[in-house]
């Protein structure tokens, strides 16, 4: 007889490892508390407009591949990811526009053009990251734990990764202006943590941005949850929506589940719920002081026009991005200048949207609810304008008069509809001492066949790192089973 594996949440890494388990023959339900799968990977439809609500891009495809692969499938039966040009566009607070291309050689003109000698430069940033890279991919698909760190291989490698060094200070070795600086540093604001506090080993991530480029999949974002739960459902997983699980206790030697008027005993449990969350409200723990992401403030626009002079992912850089970071993650108060991102996936793909028409995500990084020393609603007509004005400016038109869906989802909305403590969009931050050996397991220590896949375990958050997260999670249960 099959065992029987329980799953709580249907976001990427649950439905990932949803399909895989039940690829390897077991008995697999899933308990999601929304009305469809995705997690914070969901779906805003209105009047014609399809807006994705959280990630926004494709990075690391081959990690997308992988979980397909492991499955005995092809990603393109399930995904259509079409790599993107220009990747993206800076736009810095006094006009100048840093644009970069799919084409490495543009890229290096435009960072000539900021900097003298920063082509070059560029070269060598790329060749120290992508040695980086090498040896950091290996371990996305480990867990480690402070044991890992009496073996000596951890040790050197800690040094070769430079883990001591944090992500700005490896830019600020090849590039002499703080625009190319932050230029090269700002995906660690898409993992919640201020560049001056994420590990250099965490630029792996600027790597893929310039080498391995960045995908969107046609049909939008929301295409890749559902890929997995066609996946998972092929291989015979059976999903719950609507089913939140109220409680996970232990009791006669295995684990029961509450979900509804439902007590689910199986014989493993994976948890996709945020972690924070699970041990604090499911599992009923006392938790460590952990550090937390920001959170954002969102907009969503569904545009009665298309707009020029943007492409498909927007950066808008702060005038003193120093200040608004230490705002956000020190002083924990609302921006006065905030930096912020604008994606416009009908640029590529605009079946999203009626014709003729365009869909603005605007994201604003601010800090999470955890002793926060300020309100959002106090600022929200002032930063709604000053963004506003900004993208205006640059696009010579209205906003105001071009709207015909908005949507605002706020850092009260993380909690309230994803359960994400404080409100931290990105979970756990990603600092030194939440990463790698010292990030949560994927393992509980105390409770026997208790797994955790998600953003704040490792191997850390973004999609395809969370997917890496499902294959550690199965390795771990089919080690379980064979023992």
């Amino acid at each position: 007889m099959a065992k029987k594996v329980a799953i709580v949440g249907a976001g990427v890494g649950g439905l990932a490892t949803a399909a895989r388990l039940a690829h390897d023959g077991y008995d697999v339900e899933v308990f999601e508390r929304l009305p469809a799968c995705g997690g914070r990977n969901s779906l805003l439809e209105d009047s014609g407009f399809k807006i994705d609500m959280g990630p926004s891009f494709v990075m690391m495809p081959d990690f997308f591949e992988e979980v397909f692969s492991y499955c005995g499938e092809s990603l393109k039966d399930y995904l259509d990811l079409r790599v993107i040009d220009p990747s993206y566009k800076i736009i810095y607070s006094d006009g100048e526009v840093l644009t970069v291309h799919q084409d490495s050689q543009r890229t290096k003109e435009e960072l000539e053009r900021i900097e003298p000698g920063a082509a070059k430069q560029f070269d060598k940033f790329i060749r120290e990251t992508a040695r980086i890279y090498g040896l950091i991919r290996p371990l996305l698909y480990r867990c480690v734990t402070y044991r890992s760190l009496l073996h000596p291989y951890y040790w050197a490698l800690a040094g070769k990764i430079r883990a001591l060094e944090s992500y700005w200070q490896l830019a600020r070795r090849y590039f002499k202006s703080d625009k190319l600086c932050y230029a090269f540093t700002f995906e660690a604001m898409f993992m919640g943590v201020s560049p001056y506090q994420a590990p250099a080993f965490y630029s792996v991530i600027t790597y893929t941005d310039h080498v391995q480029k960045i995908a969107h999949p046609m049909g939008g974002m929301y295409q890749i949850p559902l890929a997995l739960e066609k996946l998972a459902k092929k291989f015979g997983a059976k999903l719950n929506y609507n089913c939140p699980v109220d409680s996970i206790t232990e009791g006669c030697g295995r684990l029961a589940i509450k979900a509804g008027s439902r007590i689910i005993e199986p014989d493993y449990t994976v948890v996709n719920a945020d972690y924070a969350y699970t041990q604090t409200d499911l599992l009923k723990r006392k938790i460590p002081e952990f550090k937390y992401s920001c959170s954002t403030y969102l907009i969503y626009l569904g545009l009665k026009k298309k707009l020029d002079k943007l492409a498909h992912h927007n950066l808008f850089f702060s005038k003193d991005l120093n200040k608004n970071l230490d705002q956000i993650f020190k002083d924990k108060l609302i921006p006065e200048d905030p930096s912020f991102y604008v994606h416009v996936p009908t640029v590529t793909d605009p079946s999203l949207a009626p014709p003729g028409k365009d869909i603005l995500y605007l994201l604003i990084p601010v800090s999470n609810l955890r002793k926060s020393s300020d309100d959002l609603s106090k600022h929200e007509e002032r930063i709604r304008k000053l963004v506003f004005d900004k993208i205006n400016c640059l696009c010579g038109c209205n906003l105001d008069e071009l709207i015909e869906v908005e949507h605002r989802f706020y850092p009260q909305d993380f909690i309230g509809r994803y359960n994400i403590k404080y409100g931290a969009t990105f979970g756990l931050a990603h600092n030194l001492t939440q990463s790698a050996f010292f990030r949560p397991a994927n393992f509980d220590a105390k409770i026997k066949n208790l797994y955790y896949v998600g953003a704040s375990t490792q191997p850390g958050g973004g999609l395809p790192v969370v997917i890496a997260g499902s294959r550690i999670v199965a390795d771990l249960i089919k080690q379980r089973k064979a023992s």
